[in-house]
């Protein structure tokens, strides 16, 4: 069966990429033994004299190596021979004796930008669907296919470390920039402008843009090294191994010969792609892949919306709607508000204008789509209207009472609350199957993450309809139960307070931060409490409280603070005292601590606080409020930041061993009381043997 065509006509071999019954293009070992067999061919062909590597799906180049393959892949030796075969056909098409092209236009990913760099040229259309990058470092790996190698001979060290070492993806004219294209057009010029290049390339007058750059070279590129790896310390956890292995590799092969540097690049590769980090990292690309498909394309998608509620949540689903909805209505308490809404609406877009990928042009059609009114009027034709106004239970089913006079009957009705039962928001509510939760999180421009929660009632229509729109966003939807808190908060809120708890014991603010941001978490607790808000934290405290009773009690040090005002950055006084980009712990806290001379080891520190989350999610999956374990390893990573490479809390846990967190849970029940006692699922996986990979049947009902 073939998948890859060969044409050749007036003496221009085409290569066309288009796997049978597949949405894209990606390169399996079967894939590439096709390719190699059709370079053979081109090879002993004389009369040919260029070749064309073009692809037959819309939007897409090669979207890289099959992920499938590099997970099966279980020991270092089966992958290096892997790498070595691959290679082999890589290098063949490197040294045809003719011009060799890609013509990318759509999406060139991972091994698809390998392959094209192993061609004498590239080009691009200028498609807005052409992205390329190397996203293997996502994956706990790094570019294997000598994409370290080459990409810095083509454009040149910085621009390579930067494209390899993040994972971005850059578009057309970026490549076009860097050099990594040699021309770019639009695709319906194609026809003559293709043409026009290969007849150039034939004849050997196209301007060779690979130039000599001394960041390439001693002693200046040793300076591109250090400050890479010192940006790289600043941002990436020493403990997730793939970029600084990809620096090391970089740099060690940067002027070797190719056939050397090829063995020490697929040496490291084959080391990295057997790890526990990567295989975890390969197995949350696949669940996200999943999510993002979790929804049935509806007649009449959501296209318009109306947002009640201009705190910083507010303006953030205004901006997420902006951009990819056709309208946005804004109910304003007082049209005053109006100008600085749009004003901090059209912040959040910043970093579009800044980096270039939006004009002003595009930004002020965006902030067209924005009109507001002050009254309960003109929202009868909108599709979906989603309030992010006060946590308070009465204000919230008012506004409802209000809305459902002015909507229309198909309209359907959210609600963003953080940790408020959806049920309980819904008792009033007349048409109860539009109704739901769609939690987002701050700041909603960046986070992925969305919780939504459907009532008994609600609808599979409408749930289906709200997936669709969010996905179409670019967010991430996971269908939770209802329950005080959801998932994230309520398995978070805990971790929180067991730091304060430990706090008020024993033991300092930034030691306490320090060992959990080691750990791996973007940030320790208390920088995070205050970074969301201690009077946030208090309120959702509260309201776990009142439904977990005692299994979650606020400590006091934080009602101590929500009461002298202490709130964290908003305050400039929380936890720590914010002057300028400094920060201090704040003597006004730790002056409130009593009796806070224990001493505690840095381990207890750690299970107390991870330990806490990993009972309560155990309880999340015994109600059922999620039935799969895996969902909860990607909300706590997509909306907490636990650090991905360790595959998550409930991963995290497996590794750990259940009966360890079982023994420490029950030590720190007998010392520290209720709220560590072990939830009955993990008493039970405990006795059958079973972990949260393995023991779905004890949960799933």
């Amino acid at each position: 069966m073939s998948n890859i065509n060969l044409e050749i006509k007036q003496n221009i071999a085409t290569l066309t990429f288009d796997l049978k019954d597949e949405k894209i293009n990606k390169l399996s070992f079967e894939i590439l033994k096709e390719f190699d067999e059709k370079l053979n061919q081109i090879k002993e062909d004389s009369s040919i004299k260029a070749l064309v590597i073009d692809s037959a799906k819309k939007d897409i180049f090669i979207a890289g190596a099959d992920i499938k393959e590099i997970e099966k892949l279980k020991d270092e030796k089966e992958v290096y021979d892997s790498l070595m075969e691959v290679h082999e056909i890589f290098n063949k098409l490197e040294n045809l004796q003719i011009p060799t092209i890609a013509y990318i236009n759509g999406a060139c990913m991972g091994g698809g930008l390998e392959l094209a760099l192993a061609c004498k040229y590239r080009v691009c259309s200028t498609n807005p669907k052409t992205k390329i990058a190397f996203p293997e470092i996502k994956l706990g790996i790094f570019p294997g296919f000598a994409g370290t190698i080459r990409t810095p001979k083509v454009v040149g060290l910085v621009n390579a470390l930067d494209l390899i070492l993040s994972g971005k993806t850059i578009d057309a004219k970026k490549a076009y920039k860097i050099k990594l294209a040699d021309m770019i057009f639009d695709d319906a010029q194609k026809e003559f402008m293709l043409d026009d290049f290969i007849k150039k390339a034939i004849y050997g007058t196209v301007k060779n843009r690979i130039t000599f750059n001394p960041l390439n070279y001693a002693p200046l590129n040793e300076i591109v090294f250090k400050k890479a790896l010192k940006n790289l310390e600043s941002k990436v956890h020493k403990d997730f191994k793939a970029p600084y292995v990809a620096l090391d590799v970089i740099k060690a092969t940067l002027h070797k010969e190719l056939e050397d540097a090829i063995k020490i690049e697929a040496k490291e590769f084959s080391k990295l792609a057997v790890t526990k980090e990567s295989k975890n990292m390969i197995k949350l690309f696949f669940l996200f892949e999943k999510l993002n498909k979790n929804y049935e394309k509806s007649s009449n998608p959501i296209s318009n919306a109306v947002v009640l509620g201009n705190g910083v949540m507010g303006k953030g689903i205004i901006y997420l709607f902006s951009k990819y909805l056709k309208d946005v209505r804004i109910k304003l308490r007082d049209l005053s508000q109006a100008h600085e809404i749009l004003k901090d609406v059209a912040k959040i877009y910043d970093y579009s204008i800044k980096s270039r990928s939006m004009t002003k042009n595009q930004l002020d059609f965006k902030l067209n789509k924005i009109s507001y009114t002050d009254k309960f009027i003109g929202f009868k034709n909108f599709d979906f209207v989603i309030e992010a106004i006060i946590e308070d239970e009465k204000t919230k089913k008012a506004t409802y009472k209000e809305l459902e006079n002015v909507i229309g009957e198909n309209t359907i009705i959210a609600t963003n609350t953080s940790s408020i039962s959806i049920e309980k928001l819904s008792d009033e509510i007349k048409n109860k199957e539009n109704f739901l939760g769609v939690h987002f999180f701050n700041p909603v421009n960046l986070m992925p993450l969305v919780e939504v929660i459907p009532t008994k009632h609600t609808s599979k229509q409408s749930i289906n309809k709200v997936c669709e729109m969010l996905i179409n966003s670019g967010k991430t939807p996971i269908i939770v139960g209802d329950c005080a808190g959801f998932i994230v908060n309520r398995i978070l809120l805990p971790y929180l307070n067991e730091a304060a708890f430990i706090l008020e014991q024993g033991s300092k603010i930034e030691r306490i931060d320090s060992i959990i941001k080691d750990f791996g978490m973007p940030m320790g607790p208390f920088t995070l409490a205050d970074t969301v808000g201690i009077d946030i934290g208090y309120k959702v405290a509260n309201i776990l409280n009142e439904a977990y009773k005692d299994r979650m009690p606020i400590a006091s040090i934080i009602e101590k603070m929500y009461e002298k005002n202490l709130l964290g950055v908003k305050t400039k006084e929380g936890f720590y005292e914010y002057t300028g980009r400094d920060k201090y712990p704040n003597s006004h806290v730790t002056s409130m601590l009593e009796n806070n001379g224990k001493i505690f080891n840095d381990e207890e520190i750690l299970e107390r606080c991870l330990y806490i989350m990993i009972n309560e999610a155990s309880r999340c999956l015994e109600e059922n409020i999620v039935t799969e374990a895996s969902v909860i390893d990607f909300a706590m990573i997509t909306g907490t930041g636990f650090p991905a490479y360790k595959g998550g809390l409930l991963s995290y846990a497996n590794e750990i061993g259940l009966k360890n967190i079982l023994e420490s849970l029950r030590k720190f029940e007998k010392e520290y009381g209720e709220r560590f006692k072990p939830s009955n699922l993990l008493v039970k996986l405990v006795e059958e043997y079973e972990d949260f990979e393995t023991g779905e049947s004890l949960w799933k009902h």
